[in-house]
C-alpha cells in the first residue's frame, strides 16, 4: 500500500481539450474523480457523447468516477455573434425581449430579468471585467452607460449584484438540460444561482418529471445565498463554492471568508463541498500555475473541502493533464503536512443528528487511530454511513463497499472515500467479513493489515444493528482475529 493516497477529490470539467481519447484516459490516470459537464456550453449530443466516453474510459481504468451535470440556471449570458468593443461613456442598449429593438442592442438568454433592474444599479459583464451603470427602460429596451469598458466576447455572463432577481430557480434551459442528464444517467446535479433553500424542491420536482434520481448540489454565488447559507446546506445534498460569480456578486475580499464558512457548514452537516473556479486558471495557457494558485488549492484543503475543481483549465486549456496532475500533487503535499502536523481536521464537527450512527462513526475513527488500523471498511447500501465517517476526516483509508454503480459513483465525490464493489453475502451472510474480502480483492487493503469494520446492517437481510468490529486481513482477504 502507498504511504499516502490522496484524500481530496478532483473535479474536472470536460470540453474540447479533453475530447481526444488519449487525453481523457490521461486525465483519469492523473487523478480525476468527477467529470463536470457544463450545460451552459455545447449541444445535447456533445454532452451525451462526452459522458459516454468518460464512463467507458473510467471503466477501462478500473475506476468508479462520478458525472456531475452543472445546470445553466438563470445565468444571464449575452448572445452576440462576434466580439464587440465597449468604450467608456458609451450608451449600450439591452433588449427586454428575445429580439433586438435597435440593430446593435444586446440580447440576453433570460431577457425578462432586466425588468427588475433600476437606474443606477451595476451591470457587470464577463465576471466584472466590464462594468455598466443602468439607465432607464423604455420602448422595450434598457439603456446603460459603460463605466469600465473593454472587449465583450460572445456568450459572456451578465451579473446584477444590486438587483434582487425574481426569476424561477429552474429555467426552461435547465429543464432541457435535465432531460439530457436523465438520458445519460448522471450521478450528481449542480444548480446554478441558488437564492434560497426552496430551490431544492423545485429542482427535485423537475428531475422527477424527467425520471432522474440523483443528489443535488447548490452552487452558492449570489448575495441572497450567502445570507441563507445554513438553510441551503440543510435543504441540498451538497454545496459548490462557485467563486467566479460569487466574487462578482459580493465584494471580492469577502470570498475567502465565505468559502471557509460554507465548508465548515457542510462538514458539520456531513455533506460534500466543492471549491471551484480559477483554482489553477493560469494553466489554461501555461504548464505551471502561479504560486498564488498553488496556495489557493492548498488553503481550500486546509479549510476542509471535499473536492477542488478545474473549469476552463481542463475544458479548453492547453495543459489539461498537467493541471490535474499538479492539483493532485498539491493535495498530497497538503494532506501529508496535515497528517504529519497531527492536525485533527475533524474534531470540531457538530453532530448531524441524535441517532446512534454518528457517535458510532466517531468511535470507528478513534478506534482506527488507537489500534493503528490501515482502513475503515464500510459495507453500505446508500453510502450514508461512509459519508458520516468521512466527515470526521480519519487518516485511515475509508473503503466504502456498496452494491450498485449509482452509489459507488456518487461516493467518488466524498473526501477520502475509495468505492469498492460489494459481493452479495447471501441470506443471513456476514456482510462485514464479505466487505473485507471485497476490499482485499480491490487492492485497497493488504494481508496483515488491521481494519475497523463499521456496518449498519451486519447480517444480509437482517435488522439494523449498527456494529463496529476490529479484524486483521488474513490470506485471501479472510477476516482473522486482530
Amino acid at each position: 500500500m502507498s504511504s499516502h493516497r490522496r484524500r481530496t477529490k478532483i473535479v474536472a470539467t470536460l470540453g474540447p481539450a479533453t475530447d481526444p481519447p488519449d487525453v481523457l484516459a490521461a486525465v483519469l490516470r492523473a487523478g480525476v474523480d468527477v467529470a463536470r459537464i457544463n450545460f451552459s456550453h455545447g449541444t445535447p449530443d456533445d454532452h451525451l457523447g462526452r459522458i459516454a466516453r468518460f464512463r467507458e474510459a473510467a471503466k477501462r481504468a478500473g475506476k468508479f468516477a462520478a458525472v456531475l451535470a452543472d445546470l445553466p440556471g438563470p445565468k444571464l449570458r449575452v448572445k452576440i455573434p462576434a466580439a464587440r468593443t465597449l468604450t467608456n461613456g458609451d450608451t449600450v442598449g439591452f433588449s427586454l425581449s428575445a429580439q433586438p429593438v435597435h440593430a446593435d442592442d444586446l440580447v440576453l438568454t433570460e431577457p425578462e430579468v432586466l425588468a427588475d433592474v433600476r437606474p443606477g444599479q451595476r451591470m457587470l459583464l464577463d465576471d466584472g471585467r466590464l462594468q455598466l451603470e443602468a439607465g432607464t427602460a423604455d420602448g422595450g429596451r434598457l439603456t446603460a452607460r459603460v463605466t469600465d469598458g473593454g472587449t465583450l466576447q460572445p456568450n459572456k455572463g451578465l451579473n446584477l449584484p444590486d438587483t434582487p432577481l425574481g426569476i424561477a430557480a429552474v429555467t426552461d434551459r435547465d429543464r432541457a438540460a435535465l432531460a439530457v442528464a436523465a438520458r445519460a444517467g448522471v450521478d450528481w446535479v449542480a444548480v446554478s444561482f441558488v437564492r434560497g433553500p426552496e430551490a431544492a424542491n423545485e429542482v427535485r420536482a423537475a428531475m422527477a418529471a424527467v425520471g432522474l434520481t440523483a443528489p443535488v448540489i447548490a452552487k452558492v454565488e449570489r448575495p441572497e445565498a450567502v445570507a441563507r447559507a445554513v438553510e441551503i446546506v440543510h435543504a441540498f445534498d451538497g454545496v459548490m463554492v462557485a467563486r467566479g460569480d460569487l466574487g462578482v456578486e459580493i465584494p471580492l475580499e469577502r470570498v475567502p471568508t465565505v468559502q471557509k464558512v460554507l465548508i465548515a457548514e457542510c462538514r458539520a452537516a456531513g455533506k460534500p463541498v466543492i471549491t471551484a473556479t480559477d483554482m489553477l486558471d493560469s494553466m489554461r495557457e501555461n504548464p505551471r500555475p502561479t504560486r498564488a494558485e498553488a496556495s489557493d488549492v492548498a488553503n481550500a484543503i486546509f479549510d476542509g473541502t471535499d473536492a477542488v475543481m478545474l473549469s476552463g483549465e481542463t475544458a479548453v486549456g492547453k495543459y489539461p493533464v498537467e493541471a490535474v496532475a499538479c492539483m493532485a500533487r498539491i493535495a498530497v503535499e497538503t494532506e501529508t503536512h496535515l497528517r504529519e502536523s497531527g492536525i485533527e481536521s475533524g474534531q470540531d464537527c457538530a453532530r448531524p443528528d441524535r441517532g446512534v450512527d454518528d457517535p458510532l462513526a466517531v468511535v470507528a475513527c478513534s478506534l482506527a487511530d488507537e489500534v493503528g488500523a490501515a482502513a475503515v471498511v464500510i459495507p453500505t447500501l446508500t453510502g450514508r454511513t461512509a459519508r458520516l465517517v468521512t466527515r470526521h476526516r480519519p487518516w485511515a483509508r475509508v473503503v466504502a463497499v456498496a452494491p450498485t454503480d449509482a452509489v459507488l459513483q456518487r461516493l467518488a465525490l466524498d473526501w477520502g472515500v475509495t468505492p469498492v464493489r460489494m459481493t452479495p453475502a447471501g441470506a443471513g451472510g456476514d456482510r462485514m467479513t464479505t466487505a473485507v474480502k471485497d476490499a482485499f480483492a480491490a487492492g485497497t487493503v493488504a494481508t496483515g493489515e488491521r481494519v475497523v469494520v463499521l456496518a449498519g446492517h451486519p447480517i444480509e437481510g437482517g435488522p439494523l444493528y449498527p456494529t463496529v468490529r476490529v479484524a486483521k486481513v488474513g490470506e485471501g482477504g479472510e477476516s482473522v482475529e486482530p
